[in-house]
Parts: C-alpha cells; structure tokens; sequence
C-alpha cells in the first residue's frame, strides 16, 4: 500500500511539472520567428528529432531504492519530453516541426490495458496537422504521466517478470524498423538495470551470450553476441544500470559498450542509476553531443 501511495505521489508531481511546461509552450509559440530562444538540444544539427524510450518492465521495478525505481523513470521521461517540446517549439518553428515520441517495450506485456496504454505513447509531428501541433505537445505530457503510471502500477501488482528482449530487439533488426528514420537524428533511450534477459529467448556461443545475468558476469570472458552490424545511423542512451553486486558494475558496463560498438553504434552511453537531477545532466550531455 505504501509503495501504490508514494506512485500515486509522484504521479500527481509529474502532472504539475508538466502543466509547467506546457505554460512555456503556449508562452514561446506566441513569439515571433525572428525574437532567439534557447534550446538544449544541440543546435549544430538541423535534423528533425526521432526520440525511443525503451522501458524495461522487468523486476527492476520492484527493487527497493530511494527515490523509487518509477520515480527515477518518470523524471526521465520528463526531462526527455521536455527536451522534445523545447526543440518543437525552437525558435518559433513549431509549424514545421516533424520530430517524433514513443515510449515502447518488448516484447508488449501479456495484458491488453498495458497494451492499450501503450498504444497513446507515440507523437508523430510530421503527421500531425499543423493547426493540432501546439494542441498535442500541450496534452502529450499528461497523457505520458498518467499512461506510464498506470502502465506501472499494473506491472507492480501483477508481480510478472518475463524481462525485456533487448537482445533480439537489436539483433532481429526491430529496432532499425521502429527506431529509425531517414533524415533524422534518431535516438534511443534505453531504462534497464542492465540485465539483458528475456527467459524465452536464452541463446549461447561459446562465452558468448544473449542475456546478461550476475552468474554470466563471473565468467572474465563473457560476452553479449553480437548478431549484427550497420547501426551507425542509431544513438543509444542506456539508463539506469544497477549491477546487484558492485563489484560486476564495471565488467556489467563493458560487456554492454563492447556489444553496442560491435553492432555498429558510434554515439553511446551507459550509465549506473543516479539521483534525477545528475542524470537530467548525462541526458543533456548526451543530446548535445
């Protein structure tokens, strides 16, 4: 009861940083396109922006860590929604905006309201009527909040840990179909605690394997099979990453930037889980790089 309390909390204070925010947008698009406004997504690229959220509905969830697990989500989901807008609404630009949202998992739960909810999860500008633009940034910050915390909230009292296939996402080329688009900066956040598992999808190689367990980390040679390559169009931010046992934080690490660059991915980023505001700070390093 306790933790449902303290989601439904930090629910209710995602709602008012988003009512926040969503003030900016009505207050920059009533700007003229000549007045400078400052924006933290990095302006030296003038792609228009294709931002995945991966979420990792798996026992991570339950952990006991303070703040919560969702509320180290939550935050940044916000701070990625927020970078979204702001480079929506940069400089007056908002008409031509053609940037897209999602938050996605995989494979999608076996519950058809997560399923349902996940489905209000994606924000496509470039097919959005330009007189609805401002109408969905403005509205797209609730619907997350309350989606994602409901998504939460069922996973929690289900208490079902199949994992995340973060392996095969990549691997089966799923990735490349639902994360990347062509004339766009395409990135893709992943919140994981860095166990790559998904128990009916174990495959291995030699020391090489399609999951990543505290019990394959012991082994000084193993690795994450590396199925594929060509995913240099593909920035990937990996959050979150929370080894049970410290002392693996490292070789956990490795074995993950080992098998991205193997892939392909020239922008990476793995980090441990944080308190929100130092990783609000990785997310915009990230983005400006």
């Amino acid at each position: 009861m306790k933790s449902k309390h303290l989601i439904i909390l930090a629910a209710i204070a995602t709602v008012v940083v988003f009512a926040i925010v969503s003030t900016r947008i009505v207050e920059d698009d009533s700007k003229t396109s000549t007045e400078t406004t400052t924006s933290t997504v990095d302006s030296e690229s003038n792609l228009p922006l294709n931002i995945s959220i991966f979420l990792d509905l798996s026992d991570r969830l339950d952990r006991e860590l303070v703040p919560t697990q969702f509320d180290r989500d939550t935050a940044i989901i916000g701070t990625l929604v927020k970078l979204f807008i702001e480079d929506c609404v940069h400089n007056g630009r908002i008409i031509n905006s053609e940037n897209h949202f999602q938050i996605f998992f995989h494979p999608i739960p076996n519950s058809t309201e997560i399923a349902t909810l996940a489905s209000g999860l994606n924000f496509d500008m470039s097919s959005t009527p330009i007189a609805e633009k401002k109408k969905v940034l403005i509205e797209m910050r609730e619907k997350i909040c309350t989606n994602v915390s409901q998504i939460y909230q069922n996973t929690l009292a289900a208490k079902s840990w199949p994992g995340s296939d973060i392996w095969a996402f990549f691997t089966d080329k799923k990735v490349d179909t639902q994360c990347i688009r062509k004339g766009y900066r395409n990135l893709l956040v992943i919140l994981t605690d860095g166990y790559l598992y998904y128990e009916r999808n174990k495959r291995q190689n030699g020391n090489a394997y399609s999951y990543v367990l505290p019990q394959t980390l012991k082994n000084p040679e193993s690795s994450l099979i590396v199925g594929r390559d060509g995913l240099d169009n593909l920035e990937v931010l990996m959050l979150e990453v929370n080894p049970y046992e410290p002392l693996q934080r490292n070789k956990l690490i490795r074995v993950i930037e080992d098998w991205f660059k193997g892939m392909g991915v020239t922008h990476f980023v793995v980090a441990d889980t944080d308190l929100p505001v130092n990783t609000e700070t990785v997310i915009k390093s990230f983005i400006k790089q």
